[in-house]
């Protein structure tokens, strides 16, 4: 574009930018195809420096032909399911989806966008970074940072409609003396996990703090339960009985407490017991939940790739590193671009499957970083076959939970491990 006023690249994409008439002429131009699009704008906009970068991020992926490696796919009608069960199982409290380490690897924007207009309570998130993502991507519910944010950045954030955790008396005094506008705060209390939270002997001085700073609001009272799915209860029963007598005196102190929640996935069969009218779901939002009495929850997530090369090898022939696999008879070996970065876990090695067209093939060798083998020698598979990583099917050798068993691992940690750079796409 001649005479522009304003040009920005990023990765094969140019933006030009031109004022006059009262409008503002935009011009995209990918350098790869040499294609062309040009729209007409308010003149508001160039002067928003972050806003054409985002624009230019949404063209870009807009013009790209590449098809990802690896998709990772939500189903919009398994999630929902699940949050329809917790709300039909516990109609008293209202659930906060917990989308915390990228939404539990599910993709915090992707889940955030399917349950911002379902009746719940709040979205939970683990950091203030996660919160301002929400925000940027238009998510509008309430949100609640439960993890520890410094004094100087909840009294400096400008986030509306976000409420603060308090996690321990320090953090507490830090904010009475810092926070000069407006914040609500949830108080985490520390009933005998030891993590976080206001233990009962800085009960005192945490009211006093708080009342000493009119900005300073209490809209939760929290605390997180250390052993809610053993089936010996006493655990759980004396940290529930420490928060309910701790509550009693918040409430008398501050008539503002709005949320009072305990509880977790696992922790949900005691809400009918203790004073909570909010329950945090996390893992069994997506699927996961062995606790749940009715157990029809279904895996929201599935992941798959294809096969990018295939190779006859020799019987007696090893397979990856440490030659820790060796033939018995004449094979055929799958390679699959995905590996323990992409969430195959390591531990899988030798001893899981994946499926290639909906057929279990054993891993062969060692899972690598960012590549792993089948022996495909008893399935028809050929270059380019769909080979899935995760299915949503419980039964499968390849689901969350067959392969958390093999691992001897969690699903919390197979789904967390997922990075945030692969392809979400709904269903």
């Amino acid at each position: 574009m001649h005479g522009c006023d304003f040009r920005l690249g990023l990765q094969g994409i140019l933006l030009y930018i031109r004022q006059g008439d009262g409008m503002v002429d935009i011009e995209v131009l990918n350098t790869s195809d040499s294609n062309v699009v040009r729209v007409r704008v308010p003149p508001l906009v160039p002067t928003m420096r972050p806003l054409l970068r985002t624009l230019l991020r949404r063209i870009r992926r807009a013009l790209t032909h590449d098809k990802p490696l690896i998709t990772v796919s939500i189903s919009k009608e398994n999630l929902l399911h699940n949050l329809r069960a917790y709300q039909e199982q516990y109609p008293a409290q209202k659930i906060a989806p917990v989308l915390k380490s990228n939404a539990y690897g599910h993709g915090l924007t992707v889940i955030a966008s399917l349950l911002d207009t379902e009746d719940i309570a709040f979205f939970m998130v683990d950091s203030l970074y996660e919160a301002r993502v929400l925000r940027r991507a238009g998510i509008t519910s309430r949100i609640v940072v439960m993890g520890y944010v410094r004094p100087e950045s909840i009294a400096r954030s400008s986030l509306r409609d976000t409420d603060y955790a308090v996690t321990d008396i320090e953090q507490l005094r830090s904010l009475s003396e810092t926070v000069h506008r407006p914040v609500r705060i949830h108080l985490k209390l520390d009933t005998s996990m030891h993590r976080q939270g206001i233990l009962p002997g800085d009960l005192e001085e945490a009211i006093a703090l708080i009342q000493m700073n009119s900005k300073l609001s209490v809209v939760g009272v929290a605390t997180h339960l250390a052993d809610a799915d053993n089936a010996d209860t006493s655990f759980t029963e004396n940290q529930l009985s420490l928060w309910k007598e701790s509550l009693v005196q918040l409430e008398v102190a501050f008539p503002s407490i709005t949320y009072r929640h305990a509880s977790a996935t696992k922790g949900a069969r005691f809400s009918a017991s203790y004073p909570m009218n909010v329950l945090r779901i996390g893992v069994g939002l997506y699927g996961y939940d062995a606790s749940f009495a009715a157990n029809n929850l279904k895996p929201v997530l599935s992941m798959r790739s294809f096969i990018t090369s295939l190779r006859e090898i020799p019987r007696r022939d090893s397979v990856g590193y440490n030659a820790s696999f060796t033939t018995q008879r004449p094979s055929r070996i799958a390679t699959v671009p995905a590996g323990y970065y992409e969430g195959v876990d390591r531990a899988l090695s030798n001893v899981g499957s994946l499926q290639v067209n909906g057929v279990p093939a054993p891993i062969a060798g060692r899972v690598s970083m960012n590549m792993v083998s089948l022996d495909v020698t008893d399935v028809e598979a050929a270059r380019g076959d769909v080979v899935t990583l995760i299915s949503r099917n419980p039964e499968d050798p390849n689901s969350v939970r067959s392969m958390a068993r093999l691992a001897d691992s969690t699903p919390y940690v197979l789904l967390a491990h997922i990075p945030a750079h692969l392809s979400r796409v709904v269903e």
